[in-house]
């Protein structure tokens, strides 16, 4: 984008554009006056000069003076100012509605409702045919599909629909670093200056009248294009186009800001796991949705094997890097949906959505071979080889209870069984276990 423009005066101009094309009408109307009936010379029974009318009544009385004149001259001055003055009321209305665009659009905290809002704006300002909102992928260089008006019909572009790096004058745009909006005789300025083509046959049906990037500190964070405009503010096009693009970036940081600090609520310091708060809430939510969905949903619960001795043999810095060992493990051999936390100390905790007791115990028996495959350094004092391992247990939605904390006290005691018949390994507690804090384990 631009350097930041003036809002406050492009607003002052926007109240006082309405007067300005009204006078110019008068203008323009006394010299077709002139030019249709001659100069006039005022005679003995001149009445003096016309009392000073309102400014919204001038133009009614320059169109006075044209009658008798050419009927279509004066059809199409009529139809000139009226137009003006709607465009003038328009961008006006636009302007007071502002601060409450700009409140919704500071208010939103999930991406995917920000293309609405943008495309609620364009609509207000050009009543366009056609509106596109791209968001980037940097990593990727492609730009995607976030949001967009007038495609119902023919489906030639669909959410989600990929546009690359340098593909069309969209791609262009991406890919140049272009900083201001561009209309078509800006892209032709390109094509003949810069020899650049942009003749894609999957982009022919996008009307794209105006185009203009969406960035925040030179970052690319998406195109908007327009096509089709019914409604063409004067001389401010490309400027309220950028407007509204700055708007756009605004929230889209916004979130990524707010997500950023949410996560950073969420996550354990040390493992980069989720900790847990974060497990409780979301494991209550899981919960929710199985009971909703009739459907299972397990939970493993395990620690390391022996920490304390890996602990006091080696410190607390090596100790340290054996967590954000195991929590790498972990990262690396669950599935998708898996929800992975450092629940205290050295013991971990993982949501298996939509996974039954046999199932929840092939995947933690999964978890728990890949830990003891991996190559620890320096080494575990006390186990063979070396070898860092872990006890756990599994819990498991219906079959061991209804509630959170009656599935994760059968987990915990599955981990004391575990423990008992001699630790690496996936403990089954068969009696009803009673209700007591996790995390309270021997070492």
């Amino acid at each position: 984008m631009p350097e930041s423009y003036n809002l406050a005066e492009l607003l002052i101009w926007v109240q006082e554009n309405a007067f300005v094309l009204l006078v110019s009408g008068v203008v323009l109307f006394s010299f077709a006056r002139w030019a249709v009936r001659g100069p006039s010379v005022p005679g003995p029974s001149d009445p003096g000069p016309i009392p000073r009318a309102p400014a919204g009544a001038r133009s009614s009385q320059s169109l006075k003076v044209l009658e008798g004149g050419d009927p279509q001259l004066v059809r199409s001055l009529r139809k000139t100012i009226e137009d003006l003055k709607s465009e003038s009321s328009s961008l006006f209305s636009y302007f007071m509605l502002l601060p409450d665009l700009t409140k919704r659009i500071n208010s939103i905290k999930e991406k995917r409702k920000v293309a609405p809002l943008m495309i609620e704006m364009l609509n207000y300002i050009f009543e366009p045919k056609k509106i596109i909102i791209f968001y980037a992928v940097e990593a990727h260089k492609v730009l995607f599909v976030g949001g967009l008006k007038g495609f119902e019909r023919t489906g030639s572009m669909k959410l989600g629909d990929l546009v690359k790096y340098g593909e069309g004058r969209i791609g262009w745009i991406a890919r140049s670093g272009a900083q201001d909006a561009m209309d078509r005789t800006n892209f032709e300025l390109e094509e003949r200056s810069a020899g650049a083509s942009f003749d894609i046959q999957a982009h022919a049906n996008f009307e794209m009248e105006l185009c203009a990037p969406i960035r925040h500190n030179n970052a690319l964070l998406g195109v908007i294009s327009v096509g089709g405009i019914r409604r063409r503010p004067p001389k401010a096009e490309k400027r309220l186009v950028e407007m509204v693009a700055d708007l756009g970036a605004m929230a889209l940081t916004n979130i990524f800001q707010f997500n950023k600090i949410q996560a950073a609520a969420n996550t354990d310091g040390l493992t980069q796991l989720h900790n847990k708060g974060y497990f409780q809430k979301r494991f209550t939510e899981e919960l929710t949705k199985a009971q909703q969905g009739r459907y299972p949903v397990s939970i493993f619960i395990f620690d390391i094997d022996y920490f304390k001795k890996y602990n006091d043999a080696h410190g607390h810095l090596a100790g340290d890097e054996c967590l954000k060992r195991v929590a790498k493990v972990i990262r690396d051999a669950a599935r998708e949906d898996d929800v992975a936390a450092r629940y205290g100390g050295e013991e971990f905790i993982i949501i298996l959505p939509n996974t039954d007791r046999d199932n929840a115990m092939l995947a933690a028996e999964k978890f728990r071979v890949a830990i003891e495959a991996e190559t620890f350094t320096p080494p575990h004092p006390v186990n063979p080889g070396g070898k860092v391992t872990i006890s756990g247990g599994i819990g498991t939605y219906p079959d061991d209870g209804m509630d959170a904390t009656s599935i994760i006290s059968k987990a915990d005691a599955g981990l004391y069984e575990a423990k008992k018949k001699g630790r690496n390994r996936i403990g089954v507690c068969t009696s009803q276990p009673e209700l007591s804090p996790a995390g309270t384990h021997s070492p």
